[in-house]
Parts: structure tokens; sequence; C-alpha cells
């Protein structure tokens, strides 16, 4: 009988294998590099004390920093096609679309409040936040971007320090896709090559005994500096309670339009201002003024009597106060987030980042969990309800 003959092994096939082995080997190696050192992978963001917002509108107020290259947070980060971020929970459909601007869009937080949202409630989100919105651009990117289908709710959130500005200006600036931004990066102040500082910050505020730097910016302090009928009379509050029914019209029959309403730093840690810094932020202190049908200007030279730092605390909810009530008289649900920032405020927590005007990730855990809260027992029904 004869023996049939051994087949050899191909020569290149333990090439194969070992090349193989050595790619497996290269890309375990190499996630585990980004798992130990995250700011080396190319799709996170690293966000630093030096990208503080407030860094590139006041740089001359500012004391040297001691620490512009400190990690604040390190995230993974994806915008899509159309140049929104990607949700942690994608999805075909959407219930829930979210409006805004970059507090909504967060680049500089690892969950934004869409995100955190989306989790209470185990129901996607939609994140159509982006940088530099206002109020207009919301409408349109509702208009290009939103799908209809399955859309049961809708967050439009507004931040006060810049919304209502927003809605006056879009007349000059248009719509600006966001996947035509050319750079989604966040960049950090050359702090080196300012060299005529007139220093009024950081100042402190005290949270229970226990001192934390904060800086203002003080154009949206001073945007607060106004009494109710102030901004009533406005025109930017027609333009806005506009935009709110632009996307009311455009939806789909039934959807629930929530106003969240986000606060400016001031509004939350104000009241926690030392006694010393009291007075070197009302050195530089402006007020509210506006003709009827005209636009809100942050310009006006205080009164004697308007000169205190109590004056400004107590007027601090006017704003908030004048669109809750436009939005009750438009027949919108108006959620303040103001009273729950607050809250963590007087238990020590410091929401913001010290020299930037957003939250940090705290923040949005506080935001996204209240909203999820308060979208469970159906503000839409019970606004109905009591109409």
């Amino acid at each position: 009988m004869t023996t049939p003959p051994k087949r050899s092994t191909p020569s290149w096939l333990p090439k194969l294998a070992l090349a193989l082995f050595g790619t497996a080997l290269a890309a375990g190696m190499l996630f585990l590099l980004l798992s130990i050192f995250p700011r080396f992978n190319p799709n996170n963001i690293t966000f630093t004390v030096g990208m503080g917002d407030i860094l590139f509108y006041q740089t001359a107020w500012m004391q040297p920093l001691e620490n512009p290259d400190e990690v604040l947070s390190v995230h993974p980060i994806a915008w899509d096609e159309q140049g929104f971020r990607v949700p942690r929970r994608p999805a075909d459909q959407y219930p829930i679309v979210a409006l805004g601007d970059s507090f909504t869009e967060s680049a500089n937080a690892p969950a934004p409040w869409p995100d955190v949202l989306a989790e209470a409630v185990e129901t996607p989100v939609r994140n159509l936040g982006f940088r530099g919105f206002g109020p207009q651009d919301e409408v349109e990117a509702f208009r290009r971007y939103a799908d209809p289908n399955g859309l049961q709710t809708i967050v439009i959130g507004f931040f006060e320090g810049n919304d209502l500005s927003n809605a006056v200006t879009f007349a000059e600036r248009g719509f600006i896709p966001p996947s035509e931004t050319e750079d989604f990066s966040l960049t950090q102040i050359d702090d080196d090559t300012v060299t005529d500082r007139d220093i009024r910050y950081p100042m402190q505020v005290d949270l229970n005994g226990t001192l934390h730097d904060i800086v203002f910016l003080e154009g949206y302090v001073w945007g607060l500096n106004g009494e109710p009928e102030i901004y009533e009379r406005a025109v930017n509050l027609d333009l806005v309670a506009e935009t709110w029914h632009d996307i009311r019209e455009t939806a789909p029959d039934g959807v629930c339009i929530v106003i969240a309403y986000f606060p400016d730093k001031g509004h939350v840690y104000l009241p926690y201002l030392t006694a010393e810094d009291q007075p070197i932020l009302m050195q530089k202190a402006l007020g509210v003024a506006a003709r009827e049908g005209n636009p809100l200007r942050s310009d006006r030279p205080l009164s004697e009597d308007e000169q205190s730092f109590e004056v400004l605390l107590s007027r601090l909810g006017n704003l908030r106060d004048a669109v809750a009530n436009r939005a009750a008289a438009e027949g919108f649900v108006f959620f303040d987030t103001t009273p729950i920032l607050r809250d963590a405020a007087a238990q020590g927590e410091m929401l913001y980042y010290t020299y930037d005007t957003h939250w940090n990730q705290d923040g949005h855990e506080r935001v996204g969990t209240a909203l999820a809260e308060f979208l469970r027992v159906n503000p839409c029904a019970a606004a109905e309800g009591s109409s």
C-alpha cells in the first residue's frame, strides 16, 4: 500500500499568521495606550484652563494664569456630517429634539445635558445645538435637520446671557450651517502676549465657608441689571417669541415644546461674592436700557441710587421673569433651571468652569436630570389642563 505524500504548509501561511498576530498586538497596545493616555486620542477633546472663553473677552482684566495647561476634561466627541454632536444614544428616530447654542452642544464637557436626559429617560435625544446659535438659528436647524417621524418633545435651551441679543443680530449674520464650520477645535489663549493689564479677576465666592475662584463675563452680568418693564418693551423678546411659534408651526401636531431657561453664571453665584470683591465688580457696573420696540442695550450708566451691589442682586431674576411671563402668554411650557443650579451652589458646588461661561460636567448632570424629572410628568398636558 502506498502512503500518500504529506501536504506541505504553504510558506506564506506562517508569515500571514505572524502579520495578523502583530497587527492585533499593535491594535491592543494602541487601545491600551489611548486608555491610559486619552489626550493622545485624535477623537478626544482636551479642554484646559487656558481655553476658557471669558479669557478671550476680558484678557486684560486677568491675572497671568499660573496653570493655563491644566486639563479640566478629556473626552471623546464626534460630529456628524451635518456638523452636530453625535449623541451617546444614536437612533434611527429621536422622540426628543434638543435645540440651543454652545450650552447644548457643549464641546467642553463629556456628556451634554441632552445625553444626560437621554440616559435618564431611556429615550434617544437628538442634539441640534451648536456654538454661536441664536433663536433664529435654532429654527433653521429644526427645519433642516430634525426628523418629524416619532417626534414627541422639543426642548429649546434659552441662555439668558446672549439669546436676546442674538435674536437681533441674526438679520446681519444669517444662518451658517454647522457643517460649513472650518474648525471644530477649542483654542487656548496665549497669555504671554498680554502686556497691559487692569487686573480684576479672579474674584472669589464663599460657598459654605470655602472660597472658590470665579470669573464673570461682565457683559452678561450687566445684561441682568434692568427693571422688568425694560425687557418687556424691547423688541428682543418679540423676536424670540416669534421663533418659538415658527418651531411650533414646523413641528408635527401635538408635539410638546418646552422652553428650558439656562441662567448665566452671575445669576447663580453673585449672591456668594465676597464682600471684598463686591465693590470691585461694581466699579464698571452698567445697566440695561431700551425704548419701546427697540433692541436692548447693556451700556446705560447707572444713577447714584443704582450703584450698589444689593440693587444688582435684587434685579438678577427680572430677565428670567420676563421670559417666563412671555412664554406663558404665548402658550409655551417654561422650565427654569435657575433654582436647581442655585440649590447646588448653596450646597457648595461649583457648576461652571472658573474661566468659562459654560457648565462643567456636574452642571450638565444637574440640568439633564432635572429636565428628565420634569418631562416625566407630561408638562404639556398639565399646561393644557390649566388653560
